[in-house]
């Protein structure tokens, strides 16, 4: 069973939105890349595969952020982190306008990737809102 803390994160709407855009990054850079491993990736000399690879990485490590800043107890603290996620939304961002100038297919997926981020920021301002 899940304690308080774990229930209460699995349903904020900032979470679930950061989860799925994890998960719609992995599945776009899989597609673009032929579903590569990411060790593989992580490796390419391929400037799509870095790109790609940097994309899944960077929105992977929004999630842990997430949980960092709701985890924090010190008020003042709690709302610098929150700040901060704006970075890292900021730089998903980024790698899919890096993705999205070269020649791949699939530039439909990544332009609803960056739709979603939209999305996530306009929560993320909600969600910094909420803690002042």
């Amino acid at each position: 069973m899940k304690n308080h803390h774990e229930q209460s994160l699995y349903n904020l709407k900032f979470y679930q939105k950061s989860l799925d855009i994890f998960k719609l990054s992995r599945r776009i850079a899989a597609y673009i890349t032929n579903d590569k491993s990411m060790l593989s990736l992580y490796t390419s000399v391929d400037r799509i595969d870095r790109y790609a690879d940097n994309l899944v990485m960077n929105s992977l490590g929004l999630v842990p952020k997430i949980v960092e800043t709701e985890s924090e107890e010190n008020p003042r603290l709690k709302l610098k982190y929150a700040k901060s996620l704006h970075y890292f939304i900021d730089i998903i961002y980024q790698d899919c306008l890096k993705l999205e100038s070269t020649r791949i297919q699939g530039k439909d997926f990544v332009r609803m990737l960056r739709k979603e981020l939209i999305l996530l920021r306009r929560m993320h301002k909600r969600y910094v809102k909420s803690l002042l």
